[in-house]
Parts: structure tokens; C-alpha cells; sequence
């Protein structure tokens, strides 16, 4: 749906209008194991990029949009109904990955990574709350990352089997992405138009659910088909809203 070759949609103004329909069982749809190694390949980056002042600044703009996507995974992890190494931790991990989102310099950012870091290897406070499926993240940056990990996922695709753990991450984000873009309908113009919102929201969703379902099956074939659905419900969701990447 949303935005695969390009950013997703635009909206604007809040539109007030019932709730997203409930996600189908998340295990079948992004495996925990998939969303977590994205977690860490987003700490890899950031790492990097938190390496020293200079860095930072050269790499802001990628901490920001890894902050963000952190955020999505962290309340879809916090939200799966498999248990995994962050169950416990999800909830930090989510609060200290929107302070990083947040942060306007490098001595911000490295005190916020240090909170995401430790939430990462599983450790909790206890203080943060049970989250809610709610907007976490900026649909801008969020976008950026679909842009970014779908153009990846095509070019790796070409070595299916050399490439299918990273392949399946990909997917997984991508689902992932699209489940906590539900909850953003800022953008929304028409307040008709929100269960159309919520219905590319899905359709993104569950395509790239069916992504990684064929990956993990090893079936190539199916797999592209899948990923050709993925951009079908890209194109869709383009014919039906504007599209922009400002956070």
C-alpha cells in the first residue's frame, strides 16, 4: 500500500474517526525473530553514527529515521503474541526510541541510544507503560525507511537464497511499518477517507506479511509474486493520496 518506490501518502489536519480494525495474529504476519534483527541493524547504524560529534552530524537525518522506525518496531514487539527476548523490555525500548526520535543534538541522541541500547539487550526499568496501539512515529520518516528497505529487499531478492534472512527482515519491517502507520491518519484530508486509509494500511501490511511468509518457505516464485503485490497496493495508495517524506 502505502509508499514502496516512493514515500507513502498525505493528509492533513486530525481526522477523528473510529478505530483501525484489531491486527490479525502478528506471528503470522512478521515473526518477532525478523523484527528484532531490524532492531539491531538499526542499533549497528546508529552506533556508527553516534560514534562521535562529527559523525552525528554528518548522519543525523539516518538516527532519525532509524529512531523512528525503532519506535514502530518496539510498539509492534510490545503488541506480538509471540514471546521473544524484548517482551519484557518492549515498552522501554519504545519510550526511549521516540526520546532519540526527539533529540536535537549529538549529546541528546547519545544519552537517549544509550537507553535504547540497554532496553535492546532486554534490560527493563519497570517505569515504562504497557503500550497502546497508537501513533509512535512520524509517518515522514517512516516512509523514508519503506523507500529505503523495499529497495533493498528488491535488490536482494535477485539472491533469494543467499539473501533470505536479510530478505525476511525487509518484509517484516515492511509489515511492521504499515501496522504503526494505522494509527497516523494526520494527513487524512477527507474524514470519508479514513477507512480507506486504514484499509491500504492493511493491504501493505498483510502483502508484506505474505513477503516473508514465502521467503521463510523458500518458494521464489511465490515470493516475487508477493512482492509484486506489495508494490500493486503501493501504486494504489498513490492513485488515492498525495505523497510527501517531511516527518
Amino acid at each position: 500500500m502505502l509508499v514502496i518506490c516512493a514515500p507513502l501518502a498525505v493528509l492533513v489536519g486530525v481526522v477523528l474517526a473510529g478505530d483501525p480494525p484489531a491486527p490479525p495474529p502478528l506471528s503470522k504476519v512478521m515473526p518477532a525473530t525478523d523484527l528484532i534483527a531490524q532492531v539491531d541493524l538499526c542499533l549497528t547504524g546508529c552506533r556508527e553514527a553516534l560514534a562521535d560529534a562529527p559523525s552525528y552530524m554528518e548522519k543525523s537525518r539516518q538516527v532519525a529515521r532509524d529512531a523512528h522506525t525503532l519506535a514502530a518496531l518496539a510498539l509492534v514487539l510490545a503488541k506480538h503474541d509471540q514471546d521473544h527476548r524484548l517482551t519484557a523490555s518492549s515498552p522501554d525500548l519504545l519510550a526511549a526510541s521516540r526520546q532519540l526520535a526527539k533529540a536535537k543534538d549529538y549529546e541528546a541522541a547519545k544519552t537517549a541510544f544509550a537507553a535504547v541500547e540497554s532496553a535492546a539487550q532486554g534490560k527493563s526499568t519497570g517505569a515504562a507503560a504497557a503500550p497502546q496501539w497508537e501513533k509512535v512515529a512520524g509517518l515522514g520518516q517512516l516512509m523514508k525507511q519503506v523507500t529505503f528497505v523495499n529497495n533493498r529487499l528488491k535488490r536482494n531478492m535477485r539472491r533469494f537464497d543467499e539473501r533470505k534472512d536479510d530478505n525476511a527482515r525487509d518484509a517484516a519491517v515492511l509489515a511492521a511499518i504499515a501496522q504503526a502507520a494505522n494509527y497516523d491518519t494526520h494527513e487524512v484530508k477527507d474524514p470519508a477517507d479514513i477507512d480507506k486509509w486504514y484499509q491500504l494500511c492493511g493491504e501493505m501490511r498483510d502483502a508484506a506479511g505474505d513477503v516473508n511468509a514465502q521467503i521463510h518457505a523458500g518458494d521464489k516464485a511465490k515470493a516475487e509474486a508477493a512482492l509484486a503485490n506489495l508494490g500493486k497496493s503501493c501504486e494504489t495508495c498513490h492513485e488515492t493520496f498525495r505523497v510527501r517524506t517531511s516527518p
